[in-house]
């Protein structure tokens, strides 16, 4: 999998869909899953964007009392995940009592896009 700044366009609709887990809100867990059945990301490779990159760039909005609800801004999105992009913020998650939160969003989702993957007729995938 290429460096995130080497892959913006082809991971900013899969960063936009999975920040939807750090809005205020309860995300819309179809469309987001369909984003990612349809991106070119494997499973493993969805998961490192969701804690390696997402995670580090938007976990305060989770703290925030009147945090982000409307969605995040393509150009502010792309600036944020680069930015966050330093040894060591990955792994923080992990100890971080809200991963059990998102681990149950998540694993939920991830099934659903491997059944979504899986039903594609051969001549689509």
């Amino acid at each position: 999998m290429r460096p995130p700044a080497d892959d913006v366009d082809g991971r900013l609709p899969v960063w936009q869909a999975l920040g939807e887990l750090f809005l205020d809100t309860e995300p819309d867990i179809e469309h987001l899953t369909g984003v990612c059945a349809e991106s070119p990301y494997s499973l493993s490779e969805l998961d490192r964007i969701l804690f390696r990159e997402l995670w580090p760039a938007l976990r305060a909005n989770l703290y925030s009392p009147a945090g982000q609800w409307a969605g995040w801004n393509d150009d502010w999105l792309v600036a944020r995940v680069l930015e966050k992009q330093r040894p060591g913020s990955a792994r923080r998650w992990w100890l971080n009592p809200l991963k059990l939160y998102h681990l149950s969003h998540w694993f939920g989702i991830r099934r659903a896009i491997a059944r979504q993957r899986g039903s594609r007729s051969p001549a689509s995938q």
